[in-house]
């Protein structure tokens, strides 16, 4: 019994500090992460004196009242300078910019969490769900090698992975994965328990709400009866059983496929695309070595059409 224990123990301390793992998918999280804060930006640009400004909507002293009631801050909250507000406002979009492509390493990215949290406790009306897993997945990135991929920055000469680089990396990445892990298995229970779940009419009304009702599409959907109580339970089994079956290799491109096309519905149906692109990202996770093969041929791919494009030049020159 202690000869397995050890050999456990040494297999858990060899993985977690071999070598940094799921980098590839790591930092598509990161690209993810700030291209949807780049959409929020940009959706309520028009319209941000509204939503977050010192006379909007809240109000600076709502945004204080606000953040001292929930124990928590905001850079809105420090000043009600219209020029402060369009100085926070602009550099939180840039700086969601530069996390998205890629630039300025884990500095910018501490950065980009700072002015995203702002943002949400300004207006916290705006939050769908996945603003928290945004912002705790911003706080976890800094531990891992995040912009290793997906950056238009040229990646640094390769160097001898550090034990501490490796073992900082891999933490990340399993308070990541266990996070969504968790995310997955307690909204699973929580429906369990659910009436409108346990009969299979949940999907029914949902879809039948007037900010998720799809003319054209949701009326033809709810029109089969057994559609709605398949996705329904569907949805509750798949939840519930992400957590187990991502614990073992064969289960988890089963478990992120459906996942996926779960988050893929919940984007064309409901129109919640920020918050299912994140919870995508995250699922990726599991499955880093198909995303590094998918970048590797899509690489290949784009070498092979310049390729293409500079011969065709040159022969008509």
């Amino acid at each position: 019994m202690r000869a397995a224990v050890r050999r456990l123990v040494a297999t858990i301390v060899e993985w977690m500090v071999d070598a940094p793992r799921a980098v590839a998918a790591l930092s598509m999280l990161r690209a993810v992460i700030g291209f949807v804060s780049v959409v929020l930006y940009l959706r309520h640009y028009s319209k941000r004196w509204l939503f977050y400004g010192p006379d909007g909507v809240y109000g600076l002293d709502g945004i204080r009242g606000y953040a001292a009631e929930s124990g928590t801050w905001s850079l809105y909250a420090v000043s009600g300078s219209p020029a402060f507000f369009e100085i926070v406002f602009h550099v939180g979009l840039v700086v969601a910019g530069l996390v998205t492509l890629g630039v300025g390493g884990r500095l910018v990215l501490a950065v980009h969490y700072a002015m995203l949290w702002s943002l949400y406790m300004a207006n916290p009306a705006f939050m769908d769900g996945g603003d928290a897993l945004v912002c705790t997945g911003a706080i976890f990135l800094l531990l891992t090698r995040c912009y290793s991929a997906f950056t238009i920055v040229k990646p640094r000469p390769k160097f001898k992975n550090s034990l501490v680089v490796s073992a900082l990396n891999n933490t990340g990445l399993l308070l990541l994965a266990t996070q969504v892990a968790v995310v997955y298995l307690m909204a699973g229970l929580y429906k369990v328990q659910g009436e409108l779940w346990q009969d299979g009419t949940a999907l029914y009304y949902i879809l039948n709400v007037p900010e998720f009702f799809l003319p054209g599409v949701t009326p033809h959907l709810v029109h089969h009866d057994w559609l709605m109580v398949l996705g329904a339970y569907a949805t509750v089994l798949a939840s519930i059983f992400f957590p187990v079956l991502v614990l073992f290799r064969a289960g988890r491109p089963v478990a992120v496929m459906t996942m996926l096309t779960f988050h893929l519905a919940i984007a064309l149906l409901m129109g919640l695309t920020s918050f299912a692109l994140v919870m995508a990202a995250y699922d990726l996770l599991f499955v880093s070595s198909h995303v590094e093969d998918m970048r590797r041929r899509v690489r290949v791919l784009s070498a092979r059409l310049a390729t293409k494009v500079r011969m065709r030049h040159l022969v008509e020159v």
